[in-house]
Formats: C-alpha cells, structure tokens, sequence
C-alpha cells in the first residue's frame, strides 16, 4: 500500500459547501509520479480533475454523492473508486487503482492572501544545513523556491500562514517580527520537516547607465554582506519579453550571494534614446552588453574575479561571445536554450518545428523552408526577389497562421544581413577559457540543441570545463508541458556555482 501525507479529500463535508463553491486540492501517486489533483465544488455539483495529467477535463461527480462516502470516476478504461470521510476540514481516504490502493487527503483551499499582506512572507530563509528557500510573490500571488524538491512553486493557501504546493510541501509560517514572518516550517511527504529562519536578503537599486547613445535602465540586486561578492549579468533572450521576465534569475542569483544586474535592451521598457534592440545586430548587443559587463564587474560590492554572465535563447549566444571576447575577465558562463549555429540555420529549424505542429504537409513544409532560405539570401544580397515574396503569398492565401515573410521586397530592419551567416560563437569558442553551463529542455522545438552541442563541444579548447544538462520533458524555456519550470533547472545553476569556486 502507498501510503502519502498529501493526496486527496473527502466527499462528506460537500454539504457544508457554500453557493460560492469550494476548491480541495492535494495528490495521487499515478504511475509511480505523485500529480497534483483537485476537487472543485459548487451548490449542487463537483468535479474532479488531474491538471497536469490530463489538462482541462474534468470529471463530474453525481450530486447523489453527497452524503455518501464511496463514489468513483470512469478515467479512460479505469474505474477510480474513491472510500472517503471529512476530517478536520479535510477529505482523507483511500483511493482504489487498478494498480493498488493508496491513502489520500485533500487539502480546502482558502482565499488568496491580500495583496498588502504579500510583504510579510517574502524573503530568504534558512535552514541549519545552509539550504534556502525563497519565498516571493508575482502576479500578486506567493511562490516558492525549494531546495527539498527543487521546484518552483505557487504557495496555496490552506488558512492562516500555511500554504500547500504542488510538490506536495506543505509551509507554516510563524515568529512574526518587524512586520515579517522569521520562521517557516515545511513538512514534505513522509512526515520530514524542515525548520528555517529568515536570513538577511538582498536589496534592489535603480540604476541608468549610459551606452554611446542610449541610456539603458536596469536593476542591481545586492546581496547582503559587508564584503565584496560575486556577480552575474543577467542577458535577456530574443524579442520584447521585457526585464521582468528574467527577474527571476536575478533574485535567485541574489538569494544565494551573487550580486545581478537585469536590464531593459535598448528600444524596450524603461530603457532611454534612439536605439533599438530589434535593429542591432549580434555584435552590435554584444558590445551593449560587454559595457554592462565591466559596469557590474567594477561595481565597489563586487568582486571582479568572480563575475560571470547568464543567458537564456539569444542571451545564450551572446553570453559565448562575451566569454570569447573577455576571456580574461570573465569568471564563469551559464547558458540555457543556446543557439550555437548561424541564425540561418536556428530560425530554420524553428519555422519546422512550428509547421509541423501545425499540421502542414511535409511536402509544402520543404517549400516554406525554400522560401526563407531564399529569402535570408536575398537579405544578404540586398536585394529580395518579387517573385519569392509571390510564392510566399500562395501559401499565405491558404493558412493566415503560417510563417511567412512580410508581403513586401522592400529590406527588413531586422534580421540584419551580418546575422544571418554569424557563426562566430561556434568557430572562435576556443578561446572561451572558463566554465560553461549549458541547459537545455529535451523537447526544445526552437533551438537545435544537439547540434548545436555537436558545432560548440569539438571547438572548445577544454571541454572538461563544461556541464550539459538535459530536462525531461522541458521546452525552450526550460518549463515542462504544464507550464511549470522543469525540476532542477534552479538547484543545478547553485549547485554548479559551489563546485566551481564561485559561492561556498
């Protein structure tokens, strides 16, 4: 038998449900992976559902069910049959699988913590094996970093200061001093407990700093200490996402000692004067971003021989070209979802992808593909052909949702000419001299990331120097297929900074 603190809840307590509705949520072991399950309630009917099994469906459960404490769901060719009681506030039971039985325990949902109330949770905390867990909010809801289950997760809440995730941690926050909560317990499956206390965190300062003729806008997150520390230039990816988006690194950099700087490109945010990103070409970033770079790296709290730089997608790229141009400066490199070939070769392998999925016909995939071939020749040409922007037309009369270039010959700001054969950061990566980490999803369906491991590993001079690490099931952003961020993806990045020299 299977036996778990955390799984699913009862159907008893259905007659105490409100108008309004209830939400229970807690897990089943389901193939021998524990899934996040939940049970959603109104005034005359429930439905039951496994998010991140089997997406949107849902099951409903009879309303004749109420007042009883067996009930079931037909799931495919699998009767579920469910053995429940309410409990404490609870639904605890057992669950009858085809393949066993395992005790279960949904967890009522209570109403979100008011936005004002947000401050009190944040923070870093600690335990006595110097593990950390960040706790901090975005979109006005709380998340967690864990250690134990090196995931990131949404804190739900189950009532006053506990909250439950989807890793099956339960946290308790308590010792509420100076308007913040000192202590956090978290109690994983099988009954561990982790005590922590609050550590000193990081602050955050604005800053503007000048670029020939832009004035970028970015952020530095400081770690608390009295001695210089590491540091790390958090690059953005491709396109418009915004600083936000990296945010994330940036605060887990800090949480762990790390200095970070995240900014907003040219042309986008906060960011200040006639530049824009979407017109600059590789070099031309790169050269932005090797200016940030001796900005952080001379930064009176840093410490300059241990700054290094982090870049997802694009970033991966130029974060190479950085670590190839500043070598000797340059302490360390980590690189998700890289792109090491020509942009020729990347976007075609992309617009494959994409087309694919779509459904589109093998056959008229391999003439698309013709087309932006032909097309970033023309770029390189100067000149772009009227009859390829008439082919592309054909197609683009039978699907409005193919990826085709713009109905126009007229020269495109972006990509630029230089891009389009830019294979710098494969052929000269022999002078990259420091670690490298490099991640990828295994399901990445914008970035060729074995091939691109087959041009930049043979080039380098050491290839001892580098780690690649593989996440199942991860896409290009290095989130599985349930929007989560893939397990490890965080731990791997500290845990690789320690074996390296950079933090203890």
């Amino acid at each position: 038998m299977m036996s778990t603190k955390f799984g699913l809840l009862t159907i008893a307590a259905m007659i105490a449900w409100t108008a309004n509705g209830q939400t229970y949520i807690g897990q089943i072991l389901h193939r021998n992976i524990y899934q996040y399950a939940k049970l959603v309630c109104q005034a005359d009917t429930c439905t039951f559902s496994i998010p991140y099994v089997d997406g949107a469906k849902t099951y409903r459960i009879p309303l004749t069910l109420i007042n009883t404490t067996d009930w079931a769901i037909k799931r495919g060719a699998e009767l579920w049959r469910f053995n429940t009681r309410f409990e404490n506030g609870n639904l605890t039971g057992t669950l009858f699988l085809p393949t066993g039985q395992q005790t279960i325990t949904f967890f009522e949902q209570t109403s979100p913590v008011e936005k004002t109330e947000l401050a009190k949770y944040e923070g870093v905390f600690e335990d006595d094996l110097h593990r950390k867990v960040i706790i901090y909010s975005r979109f006005d809801y709380l998340h967690m970093m864990s250690p134990y289950s090196e995931e990131t997760m949404s804190l739900k809440p189950l009532g006053e200061n506990n909250f439950w995730s989807v890793s099956g941690e339960a946290s308790k926050f308590s010792n509420l001093a100076n308007s913040q909560f000192q202590a956090l317990t978290i109690s994983c499956r099988q009954d561990i407990e982790h005590h922590l206390h609050r550590v000193p965190s990081f602050t955050i300062e604005d800053l503007w700093i000048p670029i020939g003729e832009d004035t970028l806008f970015a952020q530095i997150f400081l770690p608390a200490s009295k001695e210089q520390v590491p540091a790390c230039l958090v690059l953005p990816g491709g396109g418009s996402v915004g600083m936000e988006n990296y945010i994330y690194e940036a605060r887990l950099f800090a949480s762990h000692g790390v200095a970070s700087l995240v900014f907003d490109k040219s042309g986008n945010g906060k960011s200040k004067g006639n530049g824009h990103f979407d017109l600059q070409s590789f070099e031309e970033k790169n050269e932005q971003y090797k200016t940030l770079f001796r900005y952080l790296q001379n930064h009176p709290s840093v410490d300059p021989q241990k700054t290094g730089v982090h870049g997802p997608s694009e970033g991966g790229r130029l974060a190479l070209m950085m670590a190839i141009d500043l070598a000797d400066t340059i302490a360390y490199t980590i690189a998700s979802s890289g792109p090491f070939m020509t942009f020729r070769e990347g976007q075609l392998y992309a617009m494959d992808q994409h087309h694919r999925n779509m459904g589109v016909k093998e056959v008229d995939n391999m003439h698309i593909r013709q087309i932006w071939n032909d097309y970033y020749t023309g770029i390189m040409a100067g000149k772009i052909d009227t009859a390829l922007i008439e082919k592309a037309n054909t197609y683009r009369t039978r699907n409005a949702r193919l990826f085709l270039p713009p109905n126009t010959t007229a020269m495109p700001g972006s990509p630029r000419k230089e891009d389009i054969e830019n294979d710098r950061v494969v052929q000269e990566s022999g002078k990259i001299t420091c670690p490298l980490l490099l991640q990828y999803g295994e399901n990445d369906q914008r970035v060729n990331a074995q091939k691109s491991l087959d041009n930049l590993i043979p080039q380098l001079s050491d290839a001892g120097l580098t780690q690649t690490i593989f996440y199942k099931r991860g896409n290009h952003s290095i989130m599985t297929p349930e929007y989560q961020i893939c397990t490890g993806y965080t731990s791997d990045k500290i845990n690789w900074l320690k074996e390296i020299g950079i933090i203890d």
